[in-house]
């Protein structure tokens, strides 16, 4: 029942734009437009017909009538348009439609006699508007397809966005909810897009609107809360509130009460304290409902009849009617005949009464269709007359010009002829020029590609030589440090040695596995230039991990940290398994390096969605902006320093970035300088 009572009061408490005005702005646009001149003018003084255009149209009116009296004595032709469509809008705010018409149609004239794209577009999606307003659905479109084409052909998104509003107002009005939400989105993605927060939280409001009017709450507060966040950054507070009280209604549709609560009770203080009476009855009816909702019935009632009282005096009667039907169920739980019996009646007469003024809008809407057709045959009319007129004119101009173009063309011959035999010695003299230029030109372009041939040659010789140099280093180097590390093993094993001699073969095992590891790295980055296709083999990534876990076991307890796996699942992958070893081997290594003593390393492993998610999430130094900056590139040595001492190249996350990506693969890093750093690899798998 409550969800009954909800969707009512949305469908009857009327959804109008908040009158705000940005005054710092407008007193910064009269201080340059009164020291300003010319184009700079014009434009001030129509951004100044805009920001007055909702609160105060006969200002937009006066300073629109100047910029355009400015551009005619400027005698400008590109911008022309765009003050007839501000006071068309201004009038259009006045409830004075058949003005509005005919500043919207001259504009519409004027911007295509000097084709003027932009505001073309802009008197087509307001001349859309204003059929729309009054029903006119079918002409409405066809303006706005309009609109929208030109838009889309001069790349303007700020218009474009408008008008994509325009065609979801349109396709909300038809029930053709997929159509209005695909365009409530464009317009939103590209108000995002645009970085204007108020023109954002306008989007959002839109958005959200739109989805809570069809019932799918979820999308509304997804988009209500992040017009929240918006309007909260520039301090937008009387669309704060409206957005709270929106908020408010989708929790309690969903019996989100306490939450609904809290949501109506702040936007409702910041509309009493804003003395805003418009948004009054409607903030008193979602508190109502909530109150209701949560079986406080002398509470919600108070709510109502706050509600009653005001729509009354402002003889709104949308909210009254929903004012009236609320008391008329809280009367039914009551069980108090004699008011359910005055709120029921009450209720109908005012549906009566609206129905009644929806068929004094038709009316309305009827004369206004009859008035534009009649100015349109007259315009046709006028056209036919001046068309007469200019053929006249015309035939007579031919005439004039027929005997000027004999005189002149017996002039123009003798002339011609003289300048064509001059032309031709010219041309021959530049073409010889030319033909020994471009001569010229094509044996030093062969020298050119000579030298290049030799040169790319060269370059191919050193590349070779370089692959073999690093082979023979690394080998080379190899031999002797694994022997090195051989007999230090083996002088470890025999034992009795004095502690000194033990910390001297620390060192010396400490800085030959050191040097095996950069000679390692430098082959896997080797190898990794080549192009190699991965092999994709079927493995258990639960044992694959475990036996992982275990290979990093010693090194992590000799640092006093705990190595776990926080989740695992039992699950068959196809990838490569080499290439996730060395993945793996990179990132343990790191997060062990990097980890201070006693702290602790987890790792975990899922699927899902055809994707392996690996995460390896350590409580080490983390990773500053800069570093991030710099995260996969070779040789680059970051911020952090290993907390034991051990050695770093600056390969090993170069080497993961490229086996994930040899893979198909993502890597995220999630990290704050001092805070630890978590490492999340995406895989697809089959």
């Amino acid at each position: 029942m409550v969800k009954k009572y909800l969707l009512l009061l949305i469908l009857v408490v009327l959804s109008t734009p908040v009158l705000a005005q940005n005054i710092h702005l407008i007193e910064s646009l009269r201080k340059k437009a009164s020291t300003s001149s010319g184009k700079e003018k014009v434009a001030l003084l129509n951004d100044l017909a805009w920001e007055y255009r909702s609160a105060y149209p006969d200002s937009t009116i006066y300073y629109a009538q100047q910029a355009f009296a400015l551009a005619k004595e400027l005698k400008l032709t590109i911008g022309l348009s765009e003050p007839l469509n501000f006071i068309g809008v201004a009038y259009t705010t006045k409830g004075n439609r058949i003005k509005s018409y005919e500043y919207f149609d001259q504009a519409l004239k004027l911007s295509t006699l000097y084709n003027d794209s932009l505001q073309l577009a802009h008197s087509n999606n307001n001349l859309g508007r204003l059929f729309f307003e009054q029903g006119i659905l079918s002409r409405a479109y066809d303006y706005f397809i309009r609109a929208q084409a030109i838009f889309e052909n001069i790349n303007d998104a700020s218009g474009l966005a408008y008008t994509y509003q325009s065609l979801a107002r349109l396709y909300k009005s038809q029930r053709d909810n997929v159509k209005a939400e695909n365009n409530y989105l464009k317009a939103t993605k590209i108000r995002i897009q645009l970085g204007n927060t108020p023109d954002i939280t306008s989007a959002f409001i839109q958005t959200g609107r739109f989805y809570q009017e069809n019932n799918e709450h979820e999308k509304a507060l997804l988009y209500l809360h992040q017009a929240d966040s918006t309007a909260s950054s520039i301090e937008d507070e009387i669309n704060l509130a409206e957005i709270k009280t929106l908020i408010a209604k989708s929790y309690s549709f969903q019996g989100r009460v306490e939450e609904a609560r809290r949501m109506g009770l702040d936007g409702l203080k910041v509309i009493l304290e804003k003395n805003n009476v418009r948004m009054q009855p409607q903030a008193y009816l979602t508190m109502g409902l909530v109150e209701f909702a949560a079986n406080n019935i002398a509470q919600a009632k108070k709510y109502f009849t706050m509600a009653l009282d005001i729509s009354s005096k402002n003889k709104d009667l949308n909210a009254k009617m929903g004012a009236h039907y609320n008391l008329w169920k809280i009367s039914e739980k009551e069980l108090n005949k004699t008011a359910e019996l005055q709120n029921m009646s009450q209720y109908l007469i005012l549906r009566d009464s609206i129905k009644d003024l929806d068929l004094a809008r038709q009316v309305e809407r009827f004369q206004f269709e009859i008035e534009i057709g009649r100015k349109e045959q007259e315009n046709e009319l006028l056209k036919l007359e001046q068309s007469k007129t200019e053929a006249t004119i015309k035939q007579q101009r031919l005439q004039n010009i027929i005997l000027v173009i004999i005189t002149a063309s017996i002039s123009a011959l003798v002339f011609v002829q003289w300048r064509n035999i001059k032309k031709r010695r010219e041309i021959n003299e530049r073409l010889e020029n030319q033909n020994q230029f471009i001569q010229n030109q094509r044996q030093e372009i062969i020298d050119q590609n000579e030298k290049l041939s030799r040169r790319n040659q060269q370059l191919s010789d050193l590349d070779h030589e370089k692959d073999t140099l690093m082979g023979i280093v690394a080998h080379d180097l190899k031999s002797p440090l694994n022997r090195i590390k051989g007999i230090n093993d083996l002088m470890e094993l025999e034992g009795g040695l004095p502690e000194q001699q033990k910390t001297y073969l620390r060192l010396i095992k400490d800085a030959t596995q050191s040097g095996l590891d950069l000679i390692k790295d430098l082959l896997d980055v080797h190898m990794l230039e080549e192009s190699v296709v991965p092999k994709y083999t079927s493995f258990d990534i639960s044992s694959f991990m475990f036996e992982k876990v275990n290979a990093f076991t010693p090194a992590a307890e000799s640092k006093n940290i705990h190595l776990h796996i926080s989740r695992i699942e039992n699950e068959f992958v196809k990838l490569d398994a080499d290439y996730l070893h060395r993945i793996l081997d990179n990132l343990l290594t790191n997060a062990i390096k990097f980890s201070n003593r006693n702290s602790s390393i987890e790792i975990s492993a899922s699927k899902l969605n055809g994707n392996l998610t690996i995460t390896v999430k350590d409580q080490g130094l983390g990773f500053s902006d800069k570093d991030k900056l710099h995260l996969f590139q070779k040789f680059k040595k970051l911020s952090a320093r290993p907390t034991a001492g051990e050695s770093s190249n600056g390969l090993g996350l170069a080497i993961v970035k490229t086996l994930v990506d040899r893979m198909s693969g993502q890597i995220e890093l999630i990290s704050d300088k001092g805070k630890g750093s978590q490492f999340i690899i995406r895989l697809p798998v089959t």
